[in-house]
């Protein structure tokens, strides 16, 4: 599906180390989500990156090469359109040892740690005897990037969904990495149409969108760090179209950034969701000497925290998978430990249980 893009500000002009933006975007017809769900946009090679991969490979680009589900195009075509380059997926290097008898990683943990952080060209850089098509057969397909929407139909429109991404670019081995799909949305402008499709995903609803009826007024906590906080701007949309939400002060909002001044995502609009009920607890990680985080507002909140648990509040927490994801939970497991009085086998119990009842949602990636 075409989108059209609205508008793509610039949330972090004055932050020196990332671009942090929020795009707006209309569709001819409604993508029919909610919040918590997924879009798709649909990812292309930048053309510097696949004259790189072609050199490297001694191709001219002009050779074919049969793809499934596309049939038989130009090697550059594919490289550009349909092959992933700026990630290395392990299932290659698993090819390469049985197809070329390498034996550098001793099992699929080395070799995702191997791919962790490098892409195509640092592949063929390190192995140069990988050459022609036949090394562009081992290549993964390329897949649309998955975002999570920031806005809900209710508030903005039906036909309108808007997103929250942070342009990828540092520097590796002496080479600039660029994110292929968030580069390319830095550059749109009001007008510009991009591909899109929507991705449910039902394991990341407000209870208000869940059939148990009892479960639908019931208190919400949210946790995320910089653009985790994309599908919570969703939430406290819809939040906040009911009063009697509005005005029953049970969401919670914690969120972390680096900078107060510099990073702090949505200000003006959590001030005003703040005034309107919500508890916000901020972590500016850099703004002290010690730094906190997100983890360390829960702990300060424990009685409250346990408090609303004991409610029947909903848990949601969206951000990276292996710090975010881990200190969070360490931290939950602690209070319903201390404020519950439960052992830790207890506590790793309910906590489990609730995720099976979806009263505790991840989004991590």
């Amino acid at each position: 599906m075409q989108a059209t893009v609205l508008f793509n500000e610039l949330l972090t002009p004055s932050h020196p180390e990332k671009d942090v933006y929020h795009i707006g975007l209309e569709t001819e017809v409604p993508l029919g989500y909610l919040p918590g769900d997924w879009l798709m946009v649909s990812a292309e090679n930048s053309p510097e990156m696949v004259a790189m991969v072609l050199e490297k490979l001694d191709l001219s680009g002009n050779e074919l090469i049969e793809l499934r589900r596309f049939g038989e195009m130009p090697v550059k075509e594919a490289l550009h359109y349909h092959l992933e380059l700026t990630q290395l997926n392990p299932a290659i290097l698993n090819k390469l040892k049985r197809q070329y008898d390498l034996n550098d990683w001793a099992d699929r943990a080395e070799m995702m740690a191997y791919a962790e952080g490098r892409d195509i060209l640092d592949l063929l850089e390190a192995y140069p005897f990988l050459k022609g098509v036949e090394v562009c057969n081992l290549l993964t397909p390329l897949a649309p990037r998955y975002y999570s929407i920031a806005s809900a139909p209710k508030a903005v429109g039906e036909n309108r969904v808007d997103l929250v991404y942070r342009k990828v670019f540092f520097e590796r081995e002496n080479r600039e990495r660029k994110g292929v799909v968030t580069t390319a949305l830095s550059e749109l402008e009001a007008g510009d149409q991009i591909d899109v499709a929507l991705s449910k995903n039902r394991n990341f609803k407000l209870p208000i969108a869940l059939e148990e009826s009892m479960a639908q007024h019931a208190p919400v906590i949210m946790v995320g760090s910089g653009t985790g906080v994309a599908p919570f701007i969703g939430f406290l949309q819809e939040w906040f179209l009911d009063e009697k939400l509005a005005k029953n002060h049970q969401a919670w909002l914690f969120f972390g950034e680096t900078h107060e001044e510099k990073s702090h995502l949505f200000k003006d609009m959590m001030a005003q969701w703040k005034a309107a009920g919500l508890q916000l607890r901020t972590a500016f990680s850099r703004d002290q000497a010690h730094k906190v985080y997100v983890q360390d507002r829960l702990w300060e909140e424990r009685s409250a925290i346990w408090a609303l648990l004991q409610q029947g509040a909903f848990f949601y927490l969206c951000g990276d998978k292996t710090r975010l994801k881990t200190s969070v939970e360490e931290v939950m497991l602690s209070i319903l430990q201390t404020e519950g009085g439960m052992t830790e086998e207890a506590a790793e119990a309910l906590w489990h249980d609730w995720k099976k009842q979806r009263r505790v949602q991840l989004d991590v990636y």
